[in-house]
């Protein structure tokens, strides 16, 4: 069974119907789920996800009437995902210094570098994102694209 790590921009183009990447990932995400994936996202990723999504709606709408709801509607969405675990990067003090490593390695801010340590630390194999950033990773087999790069 594949163990997929799902970034923000997946969840945010998933929620954005207006998105021109919203039907590529709701089908994505469908063939996932038909070769039986396992999705998974961390704390780091709901952050990440709230916050865009709460800028894509005030860029949209200017003001947002209740954005509360509209925040918690779409978090309820996301969460309710077939197959969706939330997952941590390790606790530790040492390992958290492989944070810079992986920054240095394969050039990463230290948000994706995060992320990265959270994939490795939990044994998740593939990652679907539009985030170019990774090509290094992927580029080393670390990883493996959900989306050609």
């Amino acid at each position: 069974m594949p163990k997929c790590y799902l970034d923000s921009n997946i969840l945010v183009y998933f929620k954005d119907e207006s998105s021109p990447f919203h039907r590529q990932v709701v089908s994505q995400i469908g063939s996932l789920l038909e070769q039986e994936a396992q999705f998974f996202i961390s704390p780091l990723v709901l952050d990440e996800f709230l916050h865009s999504f709460k800028q894509g709606l005030i860029f949209k709408y200017k003001k947002v009437k209740d954005l509360p709801q509209k925040l918690k509607a779409a978090l309820t969405e996301v969460l309710s995902l077939p197959k969706l675990s939330l997952v941590n990067p390790p606790l530790d003090f040492p390992k958290q210094l492989k944070v810079v490593d992986l920054m240095s390695k394969y050039y990463l801010r230290p948000r994706d570098a995060y992320h990265l340590l959270t994939m490795q630390f939990n044994d998740i194999d593939s990652f679907f994102s539009f985030d170019n950033d990774f090509k290094l990773v992927f580029a080393a087999k670390i990883l493996k694209p959900v989306i050609s790069q």
